[in-house]
């Protein structure tokens, strides 16, 4: 039963090292982000806007007016990177981009807003609308909004398991629908904002695990080899505690004319003289000195 106790705790040990870990969570924050402006029924860009640059500010504000003014078609696009070096040889389950918007005015109770991967060179101190990198279509993903002080989520787990090797992502933000003579906005904040800044949340395989395949079986071997000793062991011990008891108990069911020697010194007589039980080996009493007389051993100790 012991050894069986120890062969099933070993075993136990040796699969709960083995057990598959479960997934792994975490979280990237932008390393960039900027949005860019064009009024895009002005290609001269009278006002400038395609030229200008809105990187560093705590906000990335997703925006349009149509002919609110004249015929000006104001539309901006937000733009947010992220680094993957660290994700080098590990297998993304899942990837979300989330931001969360500090401020939504919109002409609809939800509005849906739009990611799409944004594929090219760029940095938040530069990037303008002429320098705009390719932008994917049709988006990656769809989120609806409706309001501010609320994260919103968008699943872009392909273009980051694609992305993992250049070790960069960015994705390009808009509002899907622009309505005319009308204008909207959501603001997301950014990094620059000190909190709440975009961020991927990931999930992520189990890191490979140090221990070989093989370490498995050995290790199950092994406990199994060490089990059956200590049973081994255990066994004998009990055996060397109980063979004595048993010896005695044997020896005292042995008839008196059987004692061996080395049993003679447990042996007793009465001393013939003042009747006392006396070493059946003294050949006078110790008691009362009378001498012994050679005689058959009556009981022992």
């Amino acid at each position: 039963m012991r050894f069986l106790l120890v062969f099933v705790l070993l075993v136990s040990s040796a699969l709960s090292v083995a057990a598959t870990p479960p997934d792994e969570s975490m979280v990237v924050e932008a390393t960039d982000n900027s949005y860019v402006v064009a009024d895009i029924s002005a290609p001269d860009d009278p006002q400038g806007l395609r030229a200008k640059n809105f990187g560093g500010l705590d906000f990335l504000k997703i925006w349009y007016a149509s002919q609110v003014q004249a015929q000006e078609q104001i539309v901006s696009v937000g733009l947010v990177k992220f680094d993957l070096s660290a994700l080098k040889d590990r297998e993304v389950r899942s990837a979300h981009l989330q931001l969360f918007a500090t401020r939504a005015d919109l002409l609809q109770p939800v509005r849906m807003v739009d990611v799409s991967l944004a594929d090219g060179q760029w940095t938040q101190s530069d990037v303008t609308f002429n320098t705009l990198p390719q932008i994917s279509n049709p988006p990656l993903a769809s989120a609806a909004v409706y309001g501010a002080n609320v994260w919103y989520s968008w699943d872009v787990t392909p273009a980051v398991v694609r992305k993992v090797k250049d070790g960069n992502v960015g994705y390009a933000i808009g509002l899907r629908t622009l309505e005319t003579k009308g204008e909207e906005q959501v603001v997301f904040a950014s990094s620059a904002a000190g909190r709440n800044a975009p961020r991927l949340l990931l999930t992520m395989a189990p890191a490979a695990s140090s221990i070989p395949l093989y370490a498995l079986p050995v290790g199950i071997g092994a406990a199994a080899l060490l089990a059956f000793g200590v049973g081994l062991l255990l066994g004998r011990r009990r055996h060397v505690r109980v063979a004595p008891a048993v010896t005695r108990a044997q020896a005292r069911a042995v008839p008196i004319s059987h004692v061996t020697n080395d049993e003679e010194d447990e042996a007793f007589i009465d001393c013939p003289a003042c009747r006392r039980q006396i070493p059946a080996v003294a050949d006078v009493c110790p008691r009362c000195g009378a001498r012994v007389p050679a005689g058959p051993v009556i009981s022992d100790r």
